[in-house]
């Protein structure tokens, strides 16, 4: 090979990386006047990383060392290279002998440059090729992060990437010589490859884009992942001793203090205390979902039907009802299951009332001390340009922090948390979406790169899918995922035109992965839960969705059980049980109730009025608009699901924070960017 790519380019030097050579190669090369440079580290992405950070040279050409490639195509591949001001010429392997290229190698190079065309917005012939020649531009501009097989594919995305000139002409290619070994790995180096492709940007320079395919298969990846994991859990969970929980449950029932049905979700508290006790099907059944939850044949409640089981032993077992949707409830009979023992029912819920009221004060408490430390601090002069932008930053920051605090207070005020901080159903799903809220300034999640934070919404939404119900908990978790990003300031230096597009690309990017997860761990769940127990699933869940759409009877559940939620809600009983909890939001005044719902509405609806108003002028006009969204979809989903906001008003309180939340940020917006910055 080194007297062959002599004779093509006598006047060239030629290199050679002994990359852990054993055979006698780089003494061969010196042998013939080669240059031997020593990479240990095996790889071909690290050797291609040695020739380039050690040659100097106006022109590169690199060549696998296996006499596959043709050496007389060197001087085409030079000529175009300088002739048509190129930064790179890939040689287009076409076969001239028999068996030079595998079926499996043909197909995967197909299919891998037909991603690359996805990825580049140009076609790409021969993604893998390793025979190409180089502009000093390039290689001094190349990061070369590959350390195997990929290099090749991550320098065709480089160069789309970077705005590089670069094209293909087609040269042979020959069989490997007698007794020679490709050290490619199909499968292992496949998926490397593959992985190179996805990951590795193809925008151009200096933009934040995640292709629609690589954040499906990032949003794939978590489903399954989390979905895995919670089988796993459950699994573990309903092979362990039912006693230890048995034991905890009757120790509240004599010494009852708070009871489970004291709780704010009392039916769907003790019906997960059920579950954690169940041990009627096969563990495969069980560690899907416990279809069978209690007894029907005599009428009774969630609360009834575990007293009796904990006093008399296990109720009827020959008529269970089916409560599909409540499969979805994983985590919260694995956190029964292990915690409950050890805590007690108090114990439990005294540990999720701290962490709840622990995230919401320290959320709130940091974001008003930090805009208190940046209020009473000077705001700098505004005399040259320079000044201004320091001035813009501090008003995003003074933005950021007070947003935040009236973001936390508002949860505080409407949440309803006082009660369901403690709740098994509704207390983890509270405990996440804060630690969610309160990590997105901290931890500066907004400015972190999309596949992260594709991976990071995404793993909220399954959280959430495990650990609640599918209707309102999904809204509030949307809701707040868009409020929370809403108070994160963009990019430094970040012009009006860039903030313009960094705003919708964040909105759209993770609200997409939270909605995306979401909706694939609920199909998944689906579609296992159909192959275990053969009945149709999804059917049964949509019985409850029309239920609450429009208030459809129910099929899937026992009237006597609930006749509330068996049978259409009347206005009557939606308006006493809305007296009943009104209360709670005006800390036990239905007048003071009715002020703060009041004046919140007309805070949402004036402040929507402004920022409709003004759009033409809006600096950041995504950032307000994903608050109107935020503010307006709690209210749209009043009017959709309007029979179950009737027969479920603790619902309805929880989700009051949200708009308000929304309303209060736009105001805060106005009050401190005022048209210096939010209106022209």
């Amino acid at each position: 090979m080194v007297g062959q790519f002599h004779t093509a380019l006598p006047e060239a030097s030629i290199y050679v990386c002994d990359n852990g050579s054993e055979d006698g190669t780089a003494e061969a090369a010196r042998r013939v006047g080669a240059e031997v440079l020593v990479e240990e580290e095996r790889g071909k992405g690290r050797a291609v990383r040695r020739l380039f950070r050690e040659v100097d040279a106006d022109v590169f050409l690199i060549a696998d060392g296996d006499g596959t490639y043709d050496a007389g195509s060197a001087g085409r591949l030079v000529s175009t290279l300088a002739g048509r001001y190129l930064d790179m010429v890939v040689a287009v392997r076409r076969s001239t002998e028999p068996g030079a290229y595998t079926p499996l190698r043909r197909f995967g190079n197909r299919l891998f440059s037909l991603l690359a065309w996805w990825r580049c917005h140009r076609t790409v012939r021969d993604l893998l090729s390793g025979y190409r020649a180089f502009s000093r531009r390039f290689v001094d501009t190349f990061p070369a992060r590959s350390d195997g097989f990929e290099v090749e594919t991550e320098m065709t995305l480089f160069a789309a990437s970077a705005g590089m000139a670069w094209d293909e002409i087609e040269c042979p290619y020959f069989a490997r010589p007698q007794g020679s070994r490709s050290k490619l790995h199909a499968f292992r180096d496949g998926l490397r490859i593959l992985r190179t492709l996805l990951w590795t940007p193809a925008a151009a320079a200096g933009e934040r884009r995640l292709g629609g395919l690589r954040a499906a298969v990032l949003v794939a990846v978590v489903t399954v992942v989390a979905t895995a994991l919670f089988l796993t859990l459950n699994w573990l969970a309903v092979g362990a001793d039912p006693e230890p929980v048995a034991d905890a449950l009757r120790a509240s029932l004599e010494h009852p203090d708070r009871t489970l049905a004291d709780s704010a979700e009392r039916f769907n508290d003790c019906l997960l205390s059920l579950m954690a006790l169940d041990r009627g099907g096969t563990i495969v059944e069980r560690t899907v979902s416990p279809r069978r939850v209690y007894s029907y044949t005599r009428p009774q409640r969630p609360c009834d039907a575990l007293e009796q089981r904990l006093s008399q032993g296990a109720v009827d077992d020959s008529d269970y009802l089916t409560v599909f949707y409540h499969q979805y409830w994983a985590g919260q009979r694995v956190m029964l299951q292990w915690l409950l023992p050890p805590l007690g029912i108090n114990g439990l819920r005294r540990t999720l009332r701290v962490l709840t009221f622990g995230l919401l004060g320290l959320g709130f408490f940091a974001a008003l001390a930090r805009a208190v430390q940046l209020f009473i601090g000077r705001e700098p002069n505004s005399d040259s340009h320079e000044s201004a932008g320091e001035s813009k930053r501090w008003r995003e920051d003074l933005f950021q922090a007070m947003a935040l605090a009236a973001l936390f207070l508002c949860l505080f005020l409407f949440l309803d948390l006082d009660r369901r901080a403690e709740s098994f159903t509704t207390g983890a799903s509270n405990v996440l979406t804060l630690a969610l809220i309160v990590g997105v300034p901290v931890l500066g999640i907004a400015n972190w790169k999309p596949g992260p934070q594709v991976l990071l919404f995404a793993g909220f939404g399954a959280a959430i899918a495990y650990h609640e119900l599918l209707f309102g908990s999904a809204l509030i978790g949307l809701v707040c995922v868009l409020l929370a990003l809403a108070t994160a300031p963009p990019p430094a230096q970040a012009t009006v035109a860039v903030a313009r597009s960094w705003w919708r690309a964040l909105y759209l990017r993770c609200g997409s992965a939270y909605v995306g997860c979401l909706s694939a761990v609920f199909l998944l769940r689906v579609v296992i839960a159909e192959f275990v127990f053969q009945e149709p699933v999804l059917f049964k869940f949509w019985d409850q969705l029309t239920h609450r759409l429009y208030g459809a009877p129910r099929s899937s559940i026992h009237p006597d059980i609930d006749p509330f939620y068996a049978s259409r809600p009347t206005v009557e009983r939606f308006l006493q049980r809305l007296g009943d909890n009104l209360g709670t939001v005006g800390f036990g005044s239905n007048a003071v109730a009715f002020i703060l719902i009041g004046g919140g509405a007309l805070t949402l609806i004036g402040s929507s009025v402004f920022v409709l108003t003004k759009r033409r002028s809006l600096e950041e006009p995504w950032r307000w608009f994903g608050i109107l969204v935020a503010g307006w979809c709690v209210p749209a989903w009043y009017v959709v699901f309007s029979a179950h906001t009737m027969a479920h008003i603790p619902v309805m309180i929880r989700l009051l924070a949200l708009p308000y939340a929304a309303a209060a940020i736009l105001i805060v917006g106005a009050a401190v960017f005022g048209r210096r910055s939010v209106v022209a």
